[in-house]
């Protein structure tokens, strides 16, 4: 792996070029074996560790040659990517957000993997429920899940508990035991909030935390069987309006001021006792264990609103997929089943990266399971049912509802028609996108 260790920091004419050298080469045989491209989005340690795990994959099929390059990745675009498509020069693999599989593949961005799929003997069941789902788009499959995340496990700091008064050993259960805690906990000095027990909207985003809350309090998002949007769904509108009266109860200008404080790393507010409870990417393990090993914290499952939905998290994760005009795709797709559905390649992930694989027959889970702190997450894997919609305008949903869980919070819109905006807007945006995709099939099965 000759370029992805010095690839940290590319810009984008800096990155297209190195695709040029690495595509001019690609599916041919180099000085070491047959060549094969990733991009991938990790840096820093994170990105060493995971080079670390391709080089075990050279070791034990030394007839290949992978050449990583660092391509920053947004989780809803790639313009880098797409560039490197319509050049003619894209990597033999990408990673690509679960949620953005469908959209990529309309765009006819992706290759699908069934044929490979079928000869490699993979079934759905071996990956985790939501993990499958993710990579499928008009009954065919574009990507493997590479990591699952299982979003969210329900973090409690004990510290913070006890100065509270509060058992540190009792975490909620339900959303009414969270509301009274996060008002226990929750701290004022001089008109300014110090301390507060929960943040319902500060989940990884808006957008994050509304799926998160509407699917606890038994809502929906779309209709697959449809293509219906339902971000109005009444249960969503319910947990919106829940979100608002942290907002109205403690002063969203005094959250807000609060919240630009909070720092990051070892300042997270979590660490430091200004937040006393929050849902968590499993990925925080690792962050705790660098920046406060000391800590001590609870992990457990979503606690459940009245009449809600019982361990309700979402699965989303990153996927590794072959782009449309890759070089190599049969050696694309060897790395891929390697990294995300063999026992090897996911158990080395899992352990470089701090993640659960998405495939579920991984020795990872072995270990998993025998750690306290990992219980959380497996039995949110055992038992979610939900990933974000599996639809081709999943970008321009999660913008509509970063917006409508703004003009909420800030008093601009009531929830009901916040989130009927949302709907009407993401409906108007998908019919758009889908009826062009089908436009377009017919006119390739009509030349065919």
């Amino acid at each position: 792996m000759r370029i992805g260790r010095i690839s940290q920091y590319q810009s984008l004419t800096m990155v297209v070029f190195a695709a040029l050298i690495l595509c001019s080469c690609t599916g041919k045989t180099s000085d070491v074996g047959e060549v094969v491209s990733i991009w991938h989005p990790w840096m820093m340690d994170i990105g060493d560790d995971f080079l670390a795990a391709l080089e075990l994959f050279e070791k034990s099929n030394p007839q290949f040659d992978i050449q990583a390059l660092y391509a920053a990745n947004t989780l809803s675009s790639n313009q880098k990517l797409f560039l490197s498509i319509a050049g003619g020069v894209p990597p033999d693999v990408t990673f690509v957000d679960g949620p953005q599989v469908a959209e990529w593949a309309c765009r006819g961005a992706l290759e699908p993997l069934d044929d490979y799929i079928a000869q490699a003997g993979i079934e759905p069941d071996d990956f985790w429920e939501p993990c499958w789902k993710q990579t499928v788009f008009d009954g065919q499959v574009y990507a493997l899940t590479l990591v699952a995340d299982p979003n969210f496990g329900f973090f409690w700091n004990k510290e913070v508990f006890r100065d509270s008064g509060l058992d540190p050993e009792s975490p909620p259960k339900t959303l009414e035991e969270m509301d009274q805690m996060a008002a226990q906990i929750t701290r004022s000095e001089s008109a300014r909030l110090t301390r507060i027990g929960l943040i319902p909207w500060s989940v990884y985003g808006n957008a994050n935390s509304i799926f998160t809350w509407g699917w606890a309090f038994g809502g929906e998002f779309y209709d697959p069987e449809t293509n219906k949007i339902s971000a109005d769904h009444p249960k969503v509108v319910e947990a919106l309006e829940w979100m608002v009266s942290y907002a109205k109860q403690y002063d969203i200008r005094k959250i807000s001021s609060l919240a630009a404080g909070f720092g990051s790393a070892e300042q997270n507010p979590f660490y430091t006792g200004r937040l006393g409870m929050q849902p968590m990417v499993v990925y925080m393990l690792r962050d705790i264990d660098r920046y406060r090993p000391d800590l001590d914290y609870g992990i457990t499952i979503l606690p459940q609103p009245d009449g809600g939905e019982y361990n309700c998290s979402w699965v989303g994760g990153w996927c590794l997929a072959i782009p449309r005009g890759a070089q190599n795709p049969r050696g694309a797709f060897e790395l891929i089943r390697w990294l995300c559905a063999s026992s090897e390649g996911t158990t080395l992930v899992a352990n470089a990266i701090g993640s659960t694989p998405g495939y579920r027959k991984s020795a990872a889970f072995e270990e998993a399971r025998r750690d306290p702190r990992m219980r959380a997450f497996v039995e949110i894997l055992e038992n979610s049912r939900h990933q974000r919609p599996v639809m081709p305008a999943q970008a321009f949903y999660m913008g509509e509802l970063e917006r409508a869980v703004d003009d909420a919070l800030f008093g601009k819109k009531t929830p009901q028609q916040a989130l009927a905006d949302a709907t009407a807007r993401t409906q108007k945006e998908l019919d758009g996108i889908l009826e062009r995709y089908y436009e377009r099939k017919a006119r390739r099965e009509s030349t065919e």
